[in-house]
């Protein structure tokens, strides 16, 4: 059982928006609600768009200030989004603001009068309302929350977004992001994040469309690819979370990450990670000729890794070589951790993290002692060659 005064606001807006939308999918039953925009888009006020039963369209607005959470809404600010909303198109039926500021009755009072004049309804909804709805759902209170009286917690400790397969961050907040990220999993071990691609919900709102009205063999054919490419860019997902939590908790990648890499390049390893793993097949050029063979410190089974390698990375790496033959007679690039930090970051990490997961995988089921064993977690040792 989940007790109210136990869960302060979410960590971060992402979260907070993650969770309203979780709640109204599941209290409407609306299986094509989306996300409408990027953070920071001009949105004319609403964030989430739905449907609840024959109502439609639904704005929800979640209240977003630079300081956060929101500890306090007022008249003014309701009125702005209220206007702001007046211009969404198609008209909106109702509009909800969200915020993680306390109920508060005068508050409510503003909202009723401004309804007398309104071509749709407002409805304000303060953090302790929004808690108790979304504690009448287990399977929310437990992703948001964690399983209360489990032992095995999960609770949502971040959610990011990418667009067409990039990672919605600059390089300052992916570098703050990862590391609270790092310091949440070690409160949290059993947590876990949200990563999905905005394709998503269009995906899941076109396949909504071709479901309502006649079902004919081309509608049927159409909807069926589109549920089979949502199957695979959600698989994509999954793969992009199990990766980064991975990274957190797993000792060996978080030491060498967190503590061996500096937090700007760590960021930029596990956003290329991702940025590499929720791309869609073909979407990236491909080098021809030259890649980089990898094969882990002790290489028992004779597991080899490859990489393609594009004219910057090639380039990258023969200034780095004449400068050590210039200063120590030598080009020393035989292990991982010789390598430029941009090709370390952008090719070398990501391929042998992906190889990591495929290892791990129930296709393959190869067991984590024998990685180990194998030095698979020792990134920075890891052998390469240019071939």
């Amino acid at each position: 059982m989940h007790i109210l005064a136990d869960y302060p606001p979410p960590r971060s807006w992402d979260q907070f928006e993650e969770l309203c939308a979780d709640v109204f999918q599941s209290s409407w039953q609306d299986p094509t609600m989306v996300r409408h925009g990027r953070a920071g888009q001009r949105q004319n006020g609403v964030d989430i768009v739905g449907r609840n039963g024959a109502i439609y369209p639904i704005g929800l607005q979640c209240k977003r200030r630079s300081r956060w959470p929101v500890a306090r809404l007022t008249a003014k600010q309701i009125n702005e989004e209220v206007l702001a909303a007046q211009k969404f198109r198609p008209k909106l039926k109702a509009f909800y603001i969200l915020t993680t500021a306390p109920d508060d009755t005068t508050l409510q009072s503003h909202v009723r009068k401004i309804n007398d004049s309104q071509p749709f309804e407002v409805v304000l909804l303060g953090w302790s309302e929004i808690l108790r709805r979304a504690l009448k759902d287990p399977q929310i209170a437990d992703k948001h929350f964690g399983a209360k009286g489990s032992a095995s917690r999960s609770p949502l400790l971040g959610t990011w977004h990418t667009t067409q397969g990039q990672l919605e961050k600059n390089s300052t907040e992916l570098s703050l992001d990862f590391q609270e990220l790092w310091e949440d999993f070690q409160d949290w071990p059993n947590g876990h994040i949200v990563i999905r691609d905005h394709e998503t919900d269009n995906l899941i709102q076109k396949i909504a469309a071709l479901g309502e009205g006649p079902h004919s063999k081309e509608r049927r054919k159409e909807r069926l690819a589109l549920r089979q490419q949502l199957r695979v860019l959600r698989r994509r997902e999954e793969v992009a979370q199990e990766g980064v939590a991975r990274m957190c908790t797993m000792n060996e990648l978080r030491t060498y990450l967190y503590r061996v890499k500096e937090p700007k390049l760590a960021a930029l390893c596990i956003s290329e990670f991702i940025n590499e793993q929720m791309a869609a097949p073909g979407s990236r050029a491909i080098a021809h000729g030259r890649a980089l063979r990898l094969s882990p410190p002790d290489n028992m089974r004779d597991s080899r890794l490859s990489a393609n390698l594009d004219d910057w990375a090639l380039k990258s790496i023969e200034i780095i070589k004449a400068k050590r033959v210039e200063m120590f007679n030598n080009p020393l690039t035989t292990t991982v951790d010789e390598l430029p930090d941009d090709v370390f970051a952008q090719v070398a990490f990501p391929r042998i993290m992906r190889g990591i997961l495929e290892e791990l995988s129930d296709e393959m089921r190869t067991p984590a002692p024998t990685l180990m064993a194998e030095g698979w977690f020792n990134i920075g040792q890891w052998n390469l060659e240019i071939a």
